[in-house]
C-alpha cells in the first residue's frame, strides 16, 4: 500500500504491535492524485464520456487550479497533522470545511484572477466542473482517509504469546476515548488487556453495542457487571474526568477487588495517541485533580502568537510547563532563563524535538544565567526584546531557605528587581511574577521574600502603567521537593512515610492547570493586578497519604506513618487572602482578583535595604527588617474578607542614601545599589 511507512510497532514486552502510520508528506501526495482523478473524472461527467486529450488541454487552467489550491487549503486546516487512524466524526467535519473552502478559493481563483487575463481555455469553461469536481475531492480525499480507519480496524488482531498476561477488563466511560481503548486492546492483546464490557453513566446507554461491546451499567452496577463478565480489572477512559469522580470510581472498584487503572488526562497525549499502551495506574494527582478548561480566555492567543516570550526558572516545575505550553501557543521565539545547567537543557531539547515534528514554532533559545544578576538580565532583555516575561525563577523551599535566609533574598527580592528593572528599561508590556500562598501571612523567610516581590511588581506597576502582575496559588503536585515524591520514593524504599502534623494542609493543584491559569491571568491582566487561583478544598496531608497507601496496593494501616513535627518556617494550614484583601471574580471562573488599598510605602527602598543585610553573617538583623517591611505592608489591623481598606499610611524609614554593597546569589556578583530617599 503506498505511502504506508509501517505496519507492526516493537512495544517495550516485544510484542509486535499493529499500527499504520501513514506521514503527511504521503497524504499530500496522494490528495494530489485523487484531485486529479476527480478533475477528470467531473470533465468526463461534464461531457458524457471520455475527453480527449485536446478537450483536457483546452481546460487545462481551471483543472490545475484545484491541484494547486487543495494541497495548501489541506495542510493550513491541519489534514496532514492528525492521526488518521483514529479518525472519528470532527476529523470528517474537518475534511468537509476544506473540501468547501479549497472549491471556494479556486473559483476565486479562476473568476477574479484567470478569466479578467482572458487566459485560453478560461473562456466558456463548465461552470458545473466545480460543484462536481468538489463533491469527488470529498468522496476521494475523506473516504481515503476514513480507509486508513477502516484498515487499522480490520488489521488482523496480534495473537498473545505465552508471556503476555492478558486481564478481563470493564471499562468505564462509553465516549469516543473508551471506543478508541477499547479497539485498540482488542485488535492488540499485547497491551493485556481484554475488554469485556462498558459501564457508563448515561442511562441512554445502557444496553447499547460500542466497539462490539456491551454497556452493562453504571458504577451501581460494577459487582453485576463483575460476575457477568469475570472482570479483574477497571480501566478509568474518561480523559477528563474529574479528581472527586475517580476517587469516586478507585473506592466503588477497589471495594470489588478490581485492580483500576485509568488512561492520562488529555494534556498527557501529546501526541493525540488515545490507546491500550496509554493506560496506566492511577494517581494520586489524578484522585486530586479537576476539569481543565480546553479553551484559553480571549487574549492568550494574541499575547502569545508571533511573539518573544521569556520564562525565567524555565527548568523548574512550574516555569518548564509554563515553557511547554507557551511553545504550543507558537511564538516567534522562547527564551528560556535557568541558573541550573541540566534542567534547562532538558526543556530546550524537549521544545526543540517537538518543533521538529509540528510546524508553526518558533526559536527556542536557552540563556544560562542567575536573574539575581542585575547587569547580565539588563543586558538579555535589552537584546531579546521579549514581549512578556514570565518569572518564575525563585527559591522555594521553605526549611532550606530559614537555613539560607541571604541567598533566598538574593534570588526572591534581588532577582524580581533585576528582572522589573530590566523589563522596565527595555520597554516589555507585559510581566507576571509566579507568586505564592506562603506569600500571605508569611512565617518564613521565602513566604515574606515572595511577599515583597509581589510589592515590588505592584509598585513598577503604578510607576509605569504597564501590565506588570502577580499570580498567586499554592502547592502543585509533583513538583521537585513536594511531598508527593517524598512520599512516593519512601514507598518504594520501604520507608515510613513522614507527616510532619496530623492536622496539616495544604492547596493543591496539578502544574498543567496552574500553568494554564497564568497564561490565562497574563492575557485579562491589568497593571498591578494580583490574581490568586481557585485551588478547591484544602488538602488534608495524612488523607493525602491514606489515598497514596490504598493506591499502592498495599492495605489500610500496612505502611507505618510517623510524625516528624512541624519544620523551621512552616505553618499548619495556609491561606490564599490577606484579611485585608477583598476577592472578586474575573472574567476566568478559576481566578480571582485581589482587590487592596494603595500602599504609600517605598518598596524599593525598603527591598534594597533588606539587600543590604544579606550578607550571610547578619542573618537575626537580616530577619528582623525583612518582616519588618512585610508587617508594614500588611498593616496592624485586620479586618474580615470583603471588607474595603486603605494599606496603612505608616512609613518605616530605611537605611540613608548611601551606596551599599551586597553578595549576589553566586556568592561572588557585588553590585552598588544607591539607596533613594524615602518618598513622602
Amino acid at each position: 500500500m503506498a505511502g504506508v511507512a509501517q505496519l507492526h510497532r516493537i512495544v517495550p514486552d516485544g510484542v509486535r504491535r499493529p499500527v499504520l502510520n501513514i506521514r503527511g508528506r504521503h497524504l499530500m501526495a496522494l490528495d494530489v492524485v485523487a484531485t486529479a482523478v476527480g478533475a477528470y473524472i467531473a470533465v468526463a461527467l461534464r461531457f458524457d464520456g471520455r475527453p480527449s486529450l485536446a478537450l483536457l488541454v483546452s481546460l487545462m487552467p481551471g483543472i490545475l487550479i484545484p491541484l494547486a489550491i487543495r494541497p495548501v487549503i489541506n495542510a493550513q486546516l491541519g489534514l496532514y497533522r492528525r492521526l488518521w487512524r483514529y479518525a472519528s466524526t470532527p476529523d470528517m467535519v474537518r475534511v468537509v470545511e476544506a473540501g468547501l473552502i479549497g472549491t471556494l478559493v479556486s473559483v476565486l481563483v479562476f473568476y477574479v484572477v484567470l478569466l479578467p487575463l482572458a487566459i485560453p481555455g478560461t473562456e466558456g469553461f463548465p461552470r458545473s466542473f466545480w460543484a462536481i469536481e468538489m463533491l469527488l475531492a470529498l468522496a476521494l480525499q475523506g473516504g481515503g482517509r476514513f480507509l486508513l480507519r477502516i484498515a487499522t480496524d480490520a488489521m488482523p488482531r496480534v495473537e498473545p504469546t505465552a508471556a503476555t498476561h492478558v486481564t478481563p477488563a470493564l471499562l468505564f466511560g462509553a465516549g469516543r476515548v473508551g471506543a478508541q481503548i477499547a479497539r485498540s486492546a482488542l485488535r492488540d492483546p499485547g497491551a493485556g488487556v481484554r475488554p469485556v464490557g462498558f459501564l457508563d453513566d448515561n442511562p441512554s446507554l445502557r444496553g447499547q453495542s460500542i466497539a462490539g461491546l456491551r454497556v452493562i451499567g453504571s458504577l451501581d452496577d460494577l459487582r453485576r457487571a463483575v460476575e457477568l463478565t469475570g472482570a479483574r480489572s477497571l480501566l478509568i477512559t474518561m480523559a477528563g474526568a474529574s479528581g472527586e469522580r475517580i476517587r469516586e470510581i478507585v473506592e466503588v472498584a477497589t471495594a470489588a477487588r478490581l485492580e483500576v487503572r485509568t488512561v492520562p488526562p488529555m494534556h498527557e497525549l501529546l501526541d493525540g495517541t488515545i490507546d491500550a499502551y496509554r493506560v496506566r495506574k492511577v494517581r494520586v494527582e489524578d484522585l486530586l485533580s479537576r476539569s481543565v478548561s480546553t479553551e484559553h480566555a480571549p487574549g492568550v492567543t494574541d499575547l502569545i502568537g508571533g511573539a518573544c516570550v521569556m520564562v525565567t526558572g524555565a527548568g523548574g516545575s512550574i516555569g518548564s510547563e509554563l515553557a511547554r505550553q507557551v511553545y504550543a501557543l507558537n511564538p516567534a521565539r522562547i527564551i528560556l532563563v535557568d541558573r541550573a545547567e541540566s534542567p534547562l537543557y532538558t526543556i530546550q531539547r524537549e521544545l526543540e524535538i517537538r518543533g521538529l515534528s509540528s510546524r508553526g514554532h518558533g526559536e527556542v533559545v536557552a540563556h544560562l544565567g542567575n536573574v539575581a544578576s542585575r547587569q547580565a538580565m539588563a543586558e538579555l532583555v535589552r537584546d531579546v526584546q521579549p514581549n512578556v516575561i514570565f518569572h518564575a525563577a525563585a527559591y522555594k523551599h521553605v526549611p532550606m531557605m530559614e537555613s539560607h535566609p541571604s541567598e533566598g533574598v538574593h534570588v526572591n527580592i534581588g532577582g524580581t528587581m533585576a528582572m522589573l528593572d530590566a523589563a522596565r528599561a527595555a520597554g516589555v508590556p507585559h510581566f507576571v511574577l509566579v507568586s505564592t500562598d506562603k506569600a500571605v501571612e508569611p512565617s518564613s523567610v521565602m513566604g515574606a521574600t515572595k511577599r515583597v516581590a509581589e510589592a515590588l511588581v505592584a509598585a513598577t506597576a503604578r510607576e509605569t502603567g504597564l501590565a506588570y502582575l502577580s499570580v498567586r496559588f499554592g502547592n502543585v503536585l509533583g513538583s521537585a521537593g513536594s511531598v508527593l515524591p517524598i512520599f512516593m520514593d519512601q514507598l518504594e524504599h520501604g520507608q515510613p512515610l513522614t507527616v510532619t502534623h496530623e492536622d496539616m494542609t495544604r492547596f493543591f493543584m496539578t502544574i498543567a492547570e496552574a500553568s494554564w491559569l497564568i497564561l490565562d491571568a497574563a492575557a485579562i491582566g491589568g497593571p498591578g493586578d494580583l490574581f490568586v487561583l481557585d485551588m478547591g478544598k484544602p488538602v488534608r496531608i495524612m488523607d493525602l497519604v491514606t489515598d497514596l497507601v490504598r493506591l499502592s496496593g498495599r492495605p489500610a494501616g500496612s505502611v507505618p506513618i510517623r510524625i516528624t513535627g512541624l519544620r523551621p518556617g512552616e505553618k499548619l494550614h495556609e491561606r490564599l487572602f490577606y484579611a485585608s484583601e477583598r476577592p472578586t471574580p474575573t472574567s476566568v471562573p478559576k481566578i480571582m482578583r485581589a482587590s487592596a488599598g494603595i500602599t504609600v510605602l517605598d518598596i524599593r527602598e525598603n527591598a534594597r535595604s533588606i539587600l543590604a543585610l544579606a550578607t550571610g553573617t547578619i542573618d537575626g538583623a537580616l530577619r528582623d527588617r525583612l518582616f519588618a517591611v512585610v508587617d508594614a505592608l500588611a498593616g496592624t489591623t485586620e479586618a474580615p474578607v470583603g471588607q474595603d481598606l486603605l494599606w496603612p499610611e505608616t512609613v518605616e524609614h530605611g537605611l540613608d542614601g548611601n551606596a551599599v554593597v551586597y553578595r549576589g546569589a553566586g556568592g561572588d556578583a557585588h553590585e552598588h545599589l544607591p539607596l533613594q530617599p524615602m518618598a513622602s
